[in-house]
């Protein structure tokens, strides 16, 4: 056997190109029939029209060549020395089917009509789905008695190298009735029934012992179906059918088969096969040039319908329980889709109630955003302004430079949270715009949104802020602020002004004795301390020193307490 499997082709042999070519043709529709047996019903139109154009293609051939004779590998089929058929699959290859059942060669002969065809096929059919242990290939080849197909076997598979000769031709004629009765009545067993008084019903017991072999061979086929991923399998069909159908009304039929699959994926949270349809989707779109444009078009809408709001909707309560191991599938999915689906998810956004579905939904939006950057800042007007707040999330890890000029509208907000989330953009934001803006937000209302501002007018080096912190410490309702902003707003003019400021910084350690104690004096010695500690410059540190020759004690020892903790040589 392994060396009639390993046998050269006959590259060098003549042959005729276009018999070769109907040949392969044939194969192909062969394997697109097979398939489309395990979807449709006899009775359907589709599986009606395969078996028809598979049929036509037969005898097409046997007509201009003749004898269609294909010589069985282990995993091709040949045809006049040229493989016309390979597939290493051994779950879907029918060459492997035709080799492990002792098949070598299978010849067609002119005459092949509708019916045997159907039979030849349901033979294939039958085989595939293993309705019976018996039932191999030859077993049911040689039980149809055909005419016009024929077939060569091995007798011995184990002795095929020693005796090539073994081959033989298994066609067969019909056994008369006569015959089929005397084998029948010769074999027929005595059922206890038969033995049993009158009156008397003996159950029908049909009780056999199964050896260790065949258990074993039951739990090997029984862990096979458990892996089998059926779903990945049913695609892949599918797909195969797409991809070499040319009849627009089966490629729309079975485009809507796995439209519909794809919506069921989706509304039961299993974006991994989803995606993997969406993929499909985009290479018939971008890759096949051969694809005809109607059924380029059916594969855009299909591609559409994915993401119209109708679908992406219901996605809220599988988002609501998402788990961790889905979000990488879910994202990957969602980026598959047009750009359409943006105003979509903005929706879906609104509806979902879970931190982790929100973070999610943010994060594609910001990566798809820029395919519909209107479709984002039209909502910025809503009425829900915790849609309003993730949506500035969205724009401020965009960085679109045009982000800037819609955030003004948010400066005097009802909703602390927006105008928080506003001025986080406005920090990651490096243009003279969004630091225009930013120095609005300081006179916040909310104390939180105030000291952040300040932090980040500091932070980011904005001059013109020194003005607006100036006027702040200068205001009469500065007293009654917090220590800690008071802090803050002292250590940022100091920061953005460096020694040049001293002047008006010190004057606050500056504070005459008094009987009775001033606490809002003392808290601006305080403040100018830590502000000075800050600057962190031989001239600041000759500010503190002298700032700890006060009077107070509260600003001596703020003071003694800065000196302590400025780096050594900086007080030189």
């Amino acid at each position: 056997m392994a060396e009639l499997d390993k046998e050269p082709l006959e590259a060098d042999e003549d042959y005729n190109e276009e018999e070769v070519k109907s040949a392969k043709e044939i194969l192909q529709n062969l394997t697109k029939t097979i398939k489309t047996q395990k979807i449709y019903l006899p009775n359907n139109p589709i599986h009606q029209k395969f078996t028809r154009q598979l049929l036509q293609l037969f005898q097409t051939h046997l007509e201009n060549f003749g004898v269609l004779r294909l010589r069985i590998k282990r995993f091709e089929l040949i045809c006049s020395g040229q493989v016309i058929y390979e597939n290493a699959d051994r779950l879907e290859s029918i060459a492997f089917r035709f080799f492990v059942d002792g098949l070598r060669k299978l010849s067609f002969h002119p005459g092949l009509d509708k019916e045997e065809m159907t039979y030849f096929l349901d033979v294939l059919g039958r085989e595939e789905q293993g309705s019976s242990a018996d039932d191999d290939i030859v077993t049911l080849l040689w039980e149809r008695h055909f005419s016009h197909i024929q077939y060569v076997v091995v007798d011995d598979l184990a002795g095929e190298l020693d005796d090539i000769e073994n081959l033989k031709e298994m066609k067969r004629e019909a056994p008369s009735t006569k015959q089929l009765q005397a084998v029948y009545e010769q074999e027929a067993p005595i059922t206890p029934s038969a033995l049993a008084p009158k009156g008397i019903e003996i159950p029908s017991l049909h009780i056999f012992k199964l050896t260790q072999e065949e258990i074993n061979s039951i739990k090997r086929e029984l862990r096979w179906e458990e892996e089998i991923d059926i779903v990945n399998e049913l695609l892949n069909m599918l797909f195969d059918i797409i991809r070499i159908e040319h009849d627009a009304g089966i490629f729309s039929e079975v485009l809507d088969i796995i439209d519909n699959i794809l919506q069921q994926l989706m509304f039961r949270g299993d974006f991994s096969y989803a995606k993997k349809i969406l993929a499909f989707f985009h290479e018939m779109i971008e890759a096949p040039p051969g694809l005809e444009s109607p059924h380029r078009l059916l594969v855009q809408e299909a591609l559409a319908r994915a993401g119209t709001s109708e679908r992406i909707i219901k996605l809220a309560p599988v988002l609501n329980h998402l788990s961790s191991d889905h979000v990488d599938a879910l994202s990957a999915f969602l980026l598959l889709l047009n750009k359409e689906v943006v105003s979509p998810l903005i929706e879906l956004l609104a509806e979902v109630n879970t931190m982790k579905a929100r973070r999610v939904l943010c994060d594609i939006l910001a990566e798809i955003g820029q395919k519909d950057y209107a479709a984002l800042v039209n909502r910025l007007n809503d009425d829900r302004w915790f849609l309003v707040r993730n949506l500035i999330y969205i724009l401020g890890k965009m960085q679109d430079e045009r982000t800037t000029s819609h955030l003004s509208q948010f400066v005097h907000h009802y909703e602390l949270k927006v105008r928080k989330e506003v001025i986080h953009v406005l920090d990651t934001m490096e243009n003279q715009r969004a630091t225009t803006l930013l120095l609005e937000f300081l006179p916040d209302p909310d104390l939180s949104n105030r000291v952040y501002t300040i932090k980040c007018i500091a932070k980011k080096k904005i001059k013109a802020g020194m003005p607006h912190l100036l006027k702040m410490m200068q205001a009469k309702g500065f007293d009654e602020k917090a220590l800690y902003e008071k802090k803050e707003i002292y250590t940022a003019y100091a920061s953005l002004g460096g020694d040049a400021v001293l002047p008006e910084i010190s004057q606050s350690l500056d504070m005459p004795w008094s009987l009775f104690r001033n606490v809002h004096a003392e808290e601006r010695g305080i403040c100018a301390a830590v502000a000075l500690k800050r600057l962190a410059s031989p001239a600041s540190a000759e500010a503190l020193r002298q700032g700890s020759r006060s009077k107070n004690k509260a600003i001596r020892e703020a003071c003694e307490t800065a000196l302590k903790k400025l780096a050594p040589g900086t007080t030189e």
